[in-house]
């Protein structure tokens, strides 16, 4: 998911899912875009959706509960993957095999994606899912 006033997301978040159906054709992903950050907040917070792609400093602020998501309080989440100014959240408790999975794919495609960070520079991230760990690191899948 991501959100028209956060406006570099979604054409990205069309891009991501392009990539990831070719290598997790059984995925099936699409992109889902949210029309504010109150909509976002709450498809996230109610687990309706899983994954939000958001630029840093709005990623930041879902996390703490500031800026435009203020008036909504913090949601728990942790990074997946990041992608130039860009952070790709998912819920702490989406299936741990599903990260890795994602995880994976994106260790195999980063280079194919504008401003993708390699699995190594993801691995010092802070609070990056540990599935996501596991599979950047070469661990079996969970």
């Amino acid at each position: 998911m991501s959100t028209i006033v956060d406006e570099p997301t979604y054409p990205y978040s069309k891009k991501l899912v392009e990539a990831l159906n070719q290598v997790i054709p059984e995925a099936l992903a699409r992109p889902a875009r949210a029309k504010n950050f109150e909509r976002v907040h709450s498809l996230f917070k109610t687990k309706q959706l899983h994954l939000v792609l958001l630029s840093k400093s709005n990623a930041k602020a879902l996390l703490e509960g500031s800026g435009p998501f203020s008036d909504f309080g913090a949601v728990n989440v942790r990074t997946l993957y990041a992608f130039g100014d860009m952070l790709l959240l998912v819920q702490p408790d989406f299936p741990d095999s599903h990260v890795w999975l994602l995880a994976d794919a994106f260790k195999k495609i980063h280079s194919r994606l504008p401003g993708a960070l390699t699995p190594q520079q993801i691995m010092v991230l802070p609070n990056l899912h540990p599935s996501a760990l596991l599979a950047f690191r070469g661990n079996p899948i969970p």
